[in-house]
């Protein structure tokens, strides 16, 4: 009997794991081409997956565009076999004009911003999915014969007709693939190109056409991936984001520059993942997620390439790229200005006097004039401030880019909650406390973060802010799940402030101005102090840094440690503000979102971040009260897949082409040529004054 169920498991595991190497290695061909991962691969196998759905559906109101297909294509609906390879095609040819015109436009060694897109187009077709097809699943006819009767019966083990299908479609287009590659001029150009773009340039190979043929590749193989594998996850516009963070892990522990070992990869990550969640005490499914991206941790950080890949990988660049786009373009306000204000002088303090005063008043007048709704939006706008401030240090002023900031939020929240509800812990205490955890956990992040840069330390993030919610869920026995624990109620302020009792908010939103006060002055201080100096230049070089003395390791803890204290403070304020916490608040797509509008406004200042926590607050409220034909069918502005995410997944991809360090530092440029700050000149001499070094030039003379 274990050994008949370890056989199931065993098939289970490859018929998973086959997928996931198939998906590794359309990962590994974009990486290979032009050295960056696509977080927005899944998103491409979504539309295609789609698109298939589309042309194999007879015409009806309930899957969006089969009667246009109907119409204008003839002798649809069209069988299975025919519509998948006709949407591989089509998604092939929008990955090749998406490369060509929208991810060509990053600056070469501007990894950010080359992030930054993908990021967009990823928030992009997902919302566009949703706004056409919804968000609720579909179902997906399989392209082999399903019934329950279909399967065959060896020594005991069920061996169904769909995963014997899967293996031979995937082993037929793999083999096809790597002839292609092997024989064909394009694939003696990838391989050139993938050694280097500049010889290969200068040997007469079109590089660009080369880059664009990857990403068709890429997003043609995606595509059937994803109609394999709809029949059993459930077509939907989310439906690939954890099969992608399967492929991640696998394309790593594999190797993202090999393609083989990718495939490789997803065999172990596919029947570790069965049986690890079958025989290992104490894990089931659930928990053999973090397990896996533990180990592909584990992997970067011993061994970067991969168990098949090469160690030195050409993508492995520095941050100092990101440093010294910042640089070239801070130099510009060097410029000759219409006027200028001497730092310090009665002018400049005058000047910081009225405008800290307008911001405060900006952000605590409309609370006690506005009504219930738009007063209670104030503090969370304050809220996510605090949070994006956090995130604002690690990757303006740290050079570390995260997509976990939602996740630390969610930290913030769900730990006031359980100390409200579960130890009677005054909230305000419980903000206090929540710092606490994210600080600590914000070190233990920092722990892989000390060998782990750039586009990795993204994918590290980005399948931590993945498994989040699950934990949540795995744990609800402690956390309360998906709607958290029982809903936390506003602290009454002091009667003699006179506010009024049936607007606790009022009360809420004055400490957390306060808070954010204190909170920003420190920051302010802490990014022009020693310590701001120490994490700017330990990110622009490591090496250089700590050759005068700087304790790299020590900043890069501290500057993750401090960033997740900050979101845990801001994320807990917005539990306390909508007096309940849930697990959907804090998926990886809100996590995308608040990077997308720092990176849209930009993260090297208080006031980029400020602009974003406004944006992510308001903007779903401007398109309920504008009334905006955005959004899927029966999905709220403000959750993933809708109208809002639709705007920022457009604004972040036209703006980092335009400003590839975001908006604010653009219109600081701009008024820098009206008016510019400097520092005070040094006081001249007075009469009969030493000069520096004069006392020491007499004692050699004498």
């Amino acid at each position: 009997m274990l050994g008949l169920l370890f056989g199931q498991r065993l098939i289970d595991g490859l018929s998973n794991g086959a997928l996931y190497g198939s998906l590794a290695l359309a990962i590994t061909l974009v990486f290979r081409s032009n050295g960056r991962v696509n977080l927005a691969q899944g998103e491409l196998a979504t539309v295609g997956t789609y698109l298939s759905l589309v042309l194999a559906t007879p015409a009806s109101a309930a899957v969006a565009g089969t009667a246009f297909a109907a119409r204008w294509l003839p002798g649809t609906p069209w069988p299975r076999w025919l519509a998948i390879p006709v949407a591989m095609v089509v998604s092939a040819g929008v990955a090749a004009l998406l490369e060509r015109y929208v991810l060509r436009r990053a600056p070469e060694r501007d990894e950010r911003a080359a992030l930054s897109l993908a990021v967009g187009l990823l928030l992009l077709l997902n919302a566009g999915a949703t706004q056409i097809f919804g968000s609720g699943g579909k179902a997906y006819k399989s392209p082999f014969p399903n019934a329950p009767e279909d399967q065959w019966h060896l020594l005991g083990v069920r061996l169904r007709y769909t995963t014997v299908g899967t293996w031979l479609t995937l082993i037929v287009v793999l083999g096809l693939l790597h002839l292609f590659l092997l024989r064909s001029r394009f694939g003696l150009a990838f391989r050139a190109v993938s050694s280097s773009r500049t010889n290969s340039a200068l040997c007469g190979i079109r590089v660009g056409r080369t880059l664009s043929g990857a990403w068709a590749l890429a997003a043609a193989l995606g595509t059937l991936v994803g109609c394999l594998a709809a029949n059993r996850l459930v077509l939907s516009p989310s439906m690939m984001t954890k099969l992608l963070v399967f492929s991640l892990v696998a394309a790593t522990i594999g190797g993202l520059s090999s393609p083989g070992g990718a495939l490789v990869g997803g065999v172990i990550v596919g029947v570790g993942q069965s049986l690890v969640g079958g025989y290992v005490p104490l894990v089931d499914g659930v928990l053999a997620f973090p397990l896996l991206v533990l180990a592909m941790v584990v992997m970067l950080y011993v061994r970067p390439g991969g168990l098949f890949g090469s160690a030195g990988m050409r993508a492995q660049r520095t941050d100092t790229d990101h440093a010294a786009v910042s640089d070239a373009s801070a130099g510009d306000l060097e410029m000759a200005s219409r006027w200028v204000l001497v730092r310090h002088s009665r002018p400049w303090w005058l000047a910081r006097v009225v405008l800290g005063a307008t911001a405060l008043l900006l952000a605590v007048v409309p609370v006690f004039v506005l009504p219930f709704v738009e007063a209670r939006m104030m503090t969370e706008v304050v809220a996510t401030t605090i949070a994006l401030w956090g995130l604002g240090f690690l990757v303006g002023d740290g050079g570390r880019i995260s997509f976990a900031n939602a996740t630390f939020m969610g930290v913030g929240a769900y730990t006031m909650a359980i100390m409200a509800a579960r130890y009677g812990i005054h909230p305000f205490f419980g903000v206090a406390i929540a710092a606490v955890v994210g600080f600590v956990a914000g070190g233990v992040l920092s722990v892989p973060a000390l060998r782990i840069r750039g586009q990795y330390l993204a994918m590290v993030t980005f399948c931590l802010a993945v498994i989040f919610p699950s934990l949540l869920n795995r744990f609800k026995w402690y956390t309360g799940g998906e709607f958290g624990p029982p809903p936390t109620q506003m602290p009454l302020g002091p009667t003699w402030l006179g506010l009024h009792r049936d607007r606790p908010f009022e009360w809420l939103h004055l400490v957390t101005v306060v808070v954010a006060l204190l909170l920003g002055w420190m920051l302010s201080n802490l990014r022009h102090g020693l310590i701001g100096r120490a994490v700017r230049a330990s990110a622009q070089n490591e090496a250089a840094a700590a050759s005068v003395g700087v304790h790299t390791t020590k900043v890069r803890t501290l500057t993750f440690a401090f960033s997740a204290a900050l979101a845990s403070v801001g994320g807990a304020f917005v539990g306390l503000q909508t007096q309940a916490v849930t697990a959907s608040r804090y998926e990886v797509m809100r996590s995308l979102a608040l990077y997308a509008l720092l990176a849209m406004f930009g993260a090297g200042s208080l006031l980029g971040s400020t602009l974003a926590a406004l944006a992510f607050v308001l903007t779903p409220y401007a398109i309920i009260e504008l009334d905006l034909p955005l959004g899927g069918r029966g999905v709220p502005p403000d959750m993933p897949g809708g109208g809002a995410y639709l705007v920022w997944g457009f604004a972040l991809v036209i703006v980092t082409i335009v400003a590839p360090q975001g908006l604010v530092p653009v219109l600081r440029r701009r008024f820098g040529r009206v008016m510019r700050v400097v520092d005070a000149a040094p006081p001249l001499p007075t009469a009969g004054a030493r000069l520096p070094g004069e006392a020491s030039a007499r004692v050699s003379e004498g």
